[in-house]
């Protein structure tokens, strides 16, 4: 959907209910004559026949026939169709001026046509409304000569003064509207573009560039924070730290571009298997990974943790002849009230030990060394 469309789909509910407000205004005009209607019985020298088909008959059956060839045409279309509203508006206007002149200032109802062009916030439509006015006011002129033999040179002057003036005031309107709109939109896009830069810079200090986890700074905060919600809330939480065994060989061997497309695999492997956002997946530092589980049981930890070592340990790696890699983990449970230190302590605790005890395998204060 283009905005075109957009903006035609948001305004097809006010098409409707300008459209009721023309049948509204058709109603009352009825209502009206017919009241005057009722108060004039009987007063001469009114000429009843005549005032009821030149004053209601013939003016109604003229805007039923407008108001119901505009519908038609609008539902046969079934679509936005502003200048046929906006001609809609005009033509009944000219209706109610042709059937009611003598009635001082009826001729400024052509005004409306130009205002409500105005919903639209296009300076051709506003155009049109003008153009209309005076194209059905030049045909009523002819058709009905006594709208302009009974006014004054003056008074002429002064409308077409006021017509052209109100053209020039909603012509303006648009102009300044369109140009505070496009102020806006360059502000809101200004805003976009800070909110974007605010979100990458943001993303550049959290993450670590070359695997995307996690740095060491943030994987502290997230520490610290998770912390002390598992001591208010007796959360369950378990930390893993994760290290890539014999990494200095692979880069002493292969060199470091290797390395670090090692360290891309081994954080790949991490983000596939720890799929739960609750859960924290760090760089944390060198060839070292940490990984911090919440809302989970030791067990449910440790399989993870388990599944993570063996995927490793089953890729080859072709820029190292075919080669794997490794990992040794310690894995430790939180325990309430006792601090970030005593479980960093314990999970690097247990990973020296997977580390003393043939590497390759996860360490935790459940089992005994697990391969």
């Amino acid at each position: 959907m283009n905005k075109q469309q957009w903006m035609e789909l948001q305004r097809r509910p006010w098409n409707r209910k300008i459209m009721n407000a023309y049948w509204i205004v058709v109603f009352f005009a009825l209502i009206t004559e017919l009241a005057v209607l009722f108060i004039m019985i009987g007063q001469p020298p009114l000429d009843l026949h005549e005032y009821i088909i030149y004053q209601m008959i013939l003016p109604f059956s003229l805007l039923l026939m407008l108001m119901g060839s505009s519908e038609f045409i609008i539902h046969r279309l079934k679509q936005e169709q502003p200048y046929l509203i906006i001609f809609t508006g005009s033509t009944l206007a000219s209706i109610l001026i042709a059937t009611h002149s003598t009635v001082n200032g009826i001729e400024y109802l052509l005004l409306f046509p130009m205002m409500l062009s105005l919903f639209y916030d296009e300076r051709r439509k506003l155009v049109f409304a003008m153009i209309s006015a005076v194209v059905l006011l030049t045909i009523l002129c002819f058709i009905s000569p006594h709208l302009y033999t009974s006014s004054t040179i003056q008074s002429i002057i002064i409308y077409i003064a006021i017509m052209v003036g109100a053209f020039a005031i909603l012509y303006g309107l648009l102009n300044q509207r369109r140009d505070l709109l496009k102020h806006l939109r360059k502000a809101i896009q200004s805003e976009q573009d800070l909110l974007i830069r605010t979100v990458i810079m943001d993303r550049q200090t959290k993450l670590d560039a070359l695997t995307e986890l996690y740095n060491h700074k943030t994987f502290h905060e997230y520490l610290d924070h998770l912390i002390t919600q598992s001591d208010k809330y007796e959360l369950p939480l378990q930390l893993a730290i994760l290290d890539i065994d014999n990494f200095k060989n692979v880069n002493d061997t292969f060199g470091h571009a290797v390395g670090d497309i090692i360290l891309q695999r081994v954080s790949q492997v991490i983000q596939q298997t720890v799929l739960s956002p609750d859960d924290i997946k760090a760089r944390f530092g060198g060839e070292e990974f940490a990984v911090i589980f919440t809302d989970k049981t030791p067990a449910q930890a440790f399989e993870t943790t388990e599944q993570i070592r063996k995927q490793i340990e089953a890729l080859s790696h072709h820029e190292m002849n075919g080669k794997n890699v490794t990992i040794s983990v310690g894995l430790a449970s939180y325990r309430y009230g006792t601090g970030k230190a005593a479980i960093f302590a314990e999970a690097d605790s247990m990973l020296y030990e997977a580390k003393r005890n043939g590497k390759n395998r996860t360490i935790t204060e459940l089992q005994h060394p697990a391969v």
